[in-house]
């Protein structure tokens, strides 16, 4: 895919770019993996293409894209089962919070009250599109509403 994202996040900074992209992005616990042995947390999405939505409303497209968490030293798990593998998971955000001497904790936000805490020696993500994309009706939209 020529024109797929192709992004790192190395800095504090970067990680709001990716979380700016993988905003809405569908993926399931069984479309997640942790190596303590490697120290990496892989997860592959369904991906909305915010930048091509941009460019062109009617341009609503989605694709599959790999995120790679490196030198993840502990995940924490809130709502999310490795017992329900094919359980949808809307990822809303990514936040980091810094520590000491370049180590973070990375916060993976999604829909339902669901999260990955990881806690990082250094910020090292990286956000790859993988295949083509395909056209979709569902735009995400995480506004809220009032119950009043």
């Amino acid at each position: 895919m020529a024109d797929g994202l192709k992004l790192k996040a190395a800095e504090i900074e970067d990680v709001s770019v990716i979380s700016a992209a993988i905003e809405g992005a569908i993926t399931s616990p069984g479309e997640l993996g942790y190596s303590a042995i490697s120290r990496t947390l892989t997860l592959t999405a369904s991906r909305f293409m915010w930048e091509q939505f941009q460019k062109a409303p009617e341009n609503t497209l989605r694709t599959r894209c790999g995120l790679l968490f490196g030198d993840v030293l502990s995940v924490k798990a809130q709502g999310i089962s490795p017992d329900r593998p094919t359980e949808v998971l809307e990822l809303l955000s990514l936040t980091c919070i810094p520590g000491e001497d370049g180590s973070a904790i990375v916060n993976l936000i999604f829909a339902g009250n669901a999260a990955l805490r990881l806690s990082v020696e250094c910020i090292d993500i990286a956000l790859t599109d993988v295949g083509d994309p395909w056209g979709t009706d569902k735009i995400p939209d995480h506004t809220e509403t009032d119950t009043e």
